[in-house]
């Protein structure tokens, strides 16, 4: 990692960081793009998920599923999550 920081810190037009900008973004899309597919077929309706939400982590319950979505149920509330951020709950 410390090596990649160096190249980019080599960078000298706007040309070469626009070449990396592009790069990043397209990887960064197929990580998401993987996420959203395991997550997909690892989860079904009636599944209790954790939620990583920006305000911490939430029980919920999964009330629908979508291409890259899913409806869930934090107590009473109804939220549609990107998959990306739900993750199977542990079973005791």
């Amino acid at each position: 990692m410390e090596q990649l920081l160096n190249l980019i810190n080599e960078i000298a037009s706007n040309d070469e960081m626009e070449t990396v900008i592009d790069a990043i973004k397209k990887k960064q899309k197929e990580l998401k793009a993987e996420l959203t597919l395991k997550a997909l077929k690892s989860f079904e309706v009636g599944d209790k998920v954790l939620c990583n939400a920006r305000d911490g982590v939430h029980e919920a319950l999964i009330t629908k599923i979508n291409r890259t979505t899913a409806d869930i149920e934090i107590g009473k509330d109804k939220y549609t999550a990107p998959l990306s951020i739900l993750e199977p709950m542990e079973v005791a």
